[in-house]
């Protein structure tokens, strides 16, 4: 008897603002992350970047090339880079006796990142040029940081169902259901977490000038 998962997708933003003299870096694998990487079945993960062009030759130009263009998060609000991410899981059920536990179980994790993208004119100064490379820098580093933490999220969530074992499948059924649901609601308050110890990206250096 197969299974299907739900699909669940989360949206994840931070908006750039002046920086913090605390900085703090991208979440990086801890210790239990890496034993589920290890121990788990592999997850399918894919990632790509998109992009949205601006111009101008000023920082001021080009903040506000960002707020008319950047992309929208859920609540409508413009932001300068956005990640999203979905997670989707698929399993089958067997029985063998008096137990059941869940086969071919498949996760699969798809995050997109939306960046700006600027082509310096002859106009620009060199300080505008250096001023955006490192906040180029520090976005790709805050949304790198979302993009751990939904890898973490796919093997946390490998690693549960494929241990689930159940009396019957149609209990087993459920109970994947509860640990996924549960699962990907962890992963969503990791993610809010992690903007607000770093404001958006502000502690990170996240910063387009005056």
């Amino acid at each position: 008897m197969n299974h299907a998962g739900l699909l669940a997708a989360a949206l994840f933003t931070f908006a750039c603002a002046s920086s913090s003299p605390e900085p703090v870096s991208a979440p990086t694998p801890d210790a239990d992350s890496a034993a589920l990487a290890r121990t788990a079945l592999r997850a399918s993960i894919t990632g790509r970047e998109q992009y949205y062009d601006i111009d101008g030759s000023s920082a001021g130009a080009l903040r506000t090339q960002i707020h008319r263009l950047g992309p929208k998060d859920e609540s409508g609000k413009s932001r300068d880079a956005l990640t999203v991410w979905s997670l989707e899981w698929t399993y089958g059920t067997a029985q063998r006796g008096d137990s059941c536990a869940l086969r071919d179980v498949k996760v699969t994790l798809d995050v997109s990142v939306t960046l700006p993208r600027w082509t310096p004119p002859s106009t620009a100064t060199a300080q505008l040029t250096d001023t955006w490379r490192a906040y180029l820098r520090n976005v790709k580093l805050h949304e790198s940081g979302h993009r751990a933490i939904a890898e973490r999220n796919a093997r946390e969530l490998m690693s549960a169902l494929t241990a689930l074992r159940g009396a019957s499948c149609d209990k087993l059924s459920g109970e994947a259901t509860r640990t996924a649901e549960r699962i990907v609601a962890d992963g969503r308050a990791r993610n809010r977490a992690y903007d607000i110890q770093t404001k958006h990206g502000q502690t990170q250096g996240v910063e387009l000038g005056p």
